[in-house]
């Protein structure tokens, strides 16, 4: 943020995008309208006419039901949030909160880390239940099989759910009592019955898009033959080993346990292989893991007898990447206030 600025201005990996996006702008005016309404002394509050300048780099695809929403805006509000309200440590206020809401519900559900609940009688009011520390051994698999935008954005499809399908209604009957039981689950490190929640909420929300008139259709073949794998790979395994997790695209989200985690990349391995210029290794992509879990030889003896009771067809080059994480923190400020502009970096 500087006065040299003429204009507000976003940059998208480096490029100078033409408008700001309306959910952007909408932040901004926000912000701007609510400090001009704190009683501060002139020269604090010359800097409101400042113009700002976002820069946004995110190493998940946009667009294509990966939440990319969430790390964006998250960031985006705590940032603006620490520059106007002129906090030193990236506090999350209330203001900060209804801006990260202003972006997405993705988003208000990002500025804290470990698990966290949003709470729908407060669209803007979420909270850390349980940090990150609760659940050390849960490990993140994202599958990217399909990194272009999806047909239809979240915020159009839910508001042609909640005017046609009858199924949404019956499923909001229910949302409080899975909610507790999630809870509970992540409570006890439960992996079993937390894997049970995940995945019947995961098909229930993807049959709710179905009933939804004309159907929103997020999963793709691809999302349809990794949720039977899962399921004969479980069943064949003798215990729940992968829950599996779809958002508003055909890009499973996977939760999984570290002691089966390279058990899992093999199976993925086989049963996605990737193109024959490409190695399996080339695709992954580790975020706040220390290390890439050690990868197995070309051979996968290990669960050979595994592999044997799966009946899924093999589906060469149909997996794009394949993400490894964990549950981290919240956006942190990286960068503070320098003498000539007012910046500031949230990660």
């Amino acid at each position: 943020m500087s006065p040299e600025y003429k204009c507000d201005t976003f940059y998208y990996e480096n490029v100078k995008q033409k408008e700001i996006p309306k959910r952007m702008q909408h932040l901004l005016d926000e912000i701007r309208r609510r400090t001009s309404k704190r009683k501060l002394d002139n020269d604090h509050f010359s800097y409101l006419n400042w113009s700002v300048e976002i820069h946004s780099h995110n190493t998940f695809p946009s667009s294509s039901g990966l939440a990319s929403s969430a790390s964006a805006y998250s960031s985006i509000a705590i940032g603006l949030s620490t520059l106007f309200e002129d906090t030193e440590d990236g506090t999350i206020t209330p203001t900060c909160s209804y801006l990260a809401r202003i972006g997405s519900g993705s988003a208000i559900r990002s500025l804290y880390g470990g698990f966290v609940q949003w709470y729908h009688k407060d669209p803007a009011l979420s909270e850390c239940m349980y940090p990150a520390e609760q659940w050390p051994e849960l490990r993140i698999v994202i599958l990217v099989f399909n990194s272009k935008t999806k047909p239809i954005s979240s915020t159009d499809a839910m508001k042609r759910t909640t005017q046609t399908s009858s199924l949404y209604k019956e499923r909001l009957k229910t949302i409080d009592e899975k909610i507790e039981q999630l809870n509970l689950a992540i409570k006890k490190r439960d992996f079993e019955n937390f894997s049970n929640i995940v995945m019947r909420d995961s098909n229930q929300f993807h049959a709710v898009c179905m009933d939804t008139y004309p159907p929103v259709m997020y999963l793709n073949d691809q999302s349809k033959h990794f949720i039977q794998l899962v399921h004969e790979y479980n069943n064949a395994s003798k215990i729940t080993k992968v829950a599996y997790t779809f958002d508003a695209g055909p890009n499973p989200f996977c939760f999984i346990l570290q002691q089966h985690l390279d058990e899992f990349l093999d199976l993925i391995k086989y049963f996605y292989p990737a193109q024959t210029q490409h190695r399996f290794h080339d695709q992954i992509k580790t975020m706040k893991l220390n290390r890439i879990p050690t990868m197995c030889a070309e051979t996968v003896n290990n669960i050979d007898n595994i592999i044997k009771n799966i009946k899924q067809p093999i589906q060469s080059g149909k997996l794009e990447q394949v993400i490894l994480t964990k549950i981290g923190t919240g956006p942190k400020i990286v960068v503070q206030k320098t003498d000539d502009t007012l910046a500031t970096s949230s990660l």
